[in-house]
C-alpha cells in the first residue's frame, strides 16, 4: 500500500538518500516534500530496503508515475526488476530515469521492457561549487564585472548584509514573498508561478525539519533576495529556489556567488536544476559553465 508523503516521514525516509541517490534534482528528499501538493500529490511505499515514490497529478489523477526506486544500500536495479515492480504496483511509467542508469543497464536491455523517451526541459545543470564561489578565469569575467557593478552601486550609500537563513527565522523571507506577490510589477518581473510559490513556502515553513540551507541578501536591513535548497547526495547540493529583485544590477550574481561561498567547502557540486525548456533560463544556466549536464528520461512499460 502507498502512503501519502508527509513532513513527518522525512526522518524515516532520509536513510535511503544519505549516501547516494540518483543524480537528478527530483531525487532530493527535501525538494520532493517541498513540491508535494503543488502540482501533484506524492505517495511512498516501503518494502524492506526498497523505497517506491509515486507522483499523481492533482488536476489529472489518471496521470501518475513512479520515480526510479531507491534501495538501501544504493544500487541500480535491473530493467527486468523495474518492469516487474511497475507491473505489480499497477504503474506503466517511470519518470526521471537518469542517463547514467541507461548507460549502466544498457539501452538495448532497457528497451526490451520499456520504450524510452527524453524528458525535454528536464536536463539538470551541475557545477563545481568552487567555480561558482571563486569565479576564477577569463570565462567568468562578465560575472565578476556584474559583481563589481553591484558593489559600486551600494558602496558608501547602503549597507549590504549576507546572512544564513536560521532554522526558525524564515518568516522574513515569507513576508518578503507575500510583499512581492502583492506588488504586480515585482510579481511580473519574478515570473513566479503559483505552484512554485507554494513550494517555496513549504520549504521555508519547514526549513529546519527538511535540513535546508540558504542565505538572504539585505540592503539597509531589507531583504532583497534569498536562495536556499538541500542536499541531494554526499557530494551534491541542489539550489532549489533563488529569488531577487531584478531592478538592482548584479544582485542575482552577488546572491548566487555568496550562496556558493556559504557551502562550497562542504559539497563538490551544486545542482541548479533544469531549464524547463525556457531559452532565457537555459542561457542563464549555460553562462555559469556547468561541468556536466544530466538528461532525464521517461520509461514506459511495453505491453505484454
Amino acid at each position: 500500500m502507498f502512503k501519502q508523503l508527509k513532513i513527518a516521514d522525512y526522518p524515516l525516509l532520509r536513510n535511503f538518500f544519505d549516501i547516494d541517490s540518483w543524480p537528478l534534482c527530483e531525487y532530493a528528499l527535501s525538494s520532493i516534500i517541498a513540491w508535494n501538493h503543488c502540482v501533484y500529490d506524492v505517495y511512498y511505499r516501503l518494502e524492506g530496503n526498497l523505497l517506491f515514490i509515486s507522483e499523481i497529478e492533482i488536476d489529472k489523477p489518471e496521470n501518475r508515475r513512479l520515480l526510479l526506486p531507491l534501495t538501501r544500500p544504493f544500487r541500480r536495479p535491473l530493467p527486468a526488476e523495474l518492469a516487474g515492480w511497475a507491473a505489480k504496483l499497477g504503474y506503466r511509467q517511470y519518470y526521471y530515469a537518469t542517463e547514467d542508469y541507461l548507460a549502466a543497464a544498457g539501452l538495448p536491455e532497457v528497451e526490451k521492457f520499456f520504450t524510452v523517451s527524453e524528458q525535454s526541459g528536464y536536463m539538470d545543470y551541475i557545477y563545481n561549487a568552487s567555480d561558482l564561489a571563486e569565479l576564477k578565469g577569463r570565462k567568468y569575467s562578465k560575472k565578476r564585472n556584474l559583481l563589481a557593478r553591484f558593489k559600486k552601486q551600494v558602496q558608501d550609500m547602503r549597507e549590504v548584509t549576507v546572512e544564513l537563513i536560521p532554522p526558525d527565522g524564515s518568516e522574513r523571507c515569507i513576508a518578503l514573498l507575500d510583499e512581492w506577490a502583492r506588488d504586480t510589477k515585482i510579481g511580473g518581473q519574478l515570473e513566479m508561478l503559483n505552484c512554485e510559490r507554494k513550494a517555496i513556502l513549504n520549504g521555508l515553513r519547514y526549513f529546519e525539519p527538511l535540513q535546508m540551507h540558504g542565505i538572504t541578501v539585505s540592503i539597509d536591513g531589507k531583504i532583497v533576495g534569498f536562495a536556499f535548497g538541500a542536499w541531494l547526495s554526499k557530494d551534491t547540493f541542489v539550489l532549489n529556489f533563488e529569488k531577487a529583485l531584478d531592478n538592482i544590477k548584479g544582485l542575482y550574481q552577488y546572491l548566487d556567488n555568496e550562496f556558493a561561498k556559504s557551502l562550497h567547502k562542504q559539497y563538490v557540486y551544486i545542482n541548479k536544476e533544469s531549464d524547463l525548456g525556457k531559452p532565457g533560463l537555459a542561457k542563464a544556466k549555460e553562462s555559469y559553465y556547468p561541468c556536466k549536464k544530466v538528461k532525464s528520461y521517461i520509461l514506459t512499460l511495453r505491453k505484454a
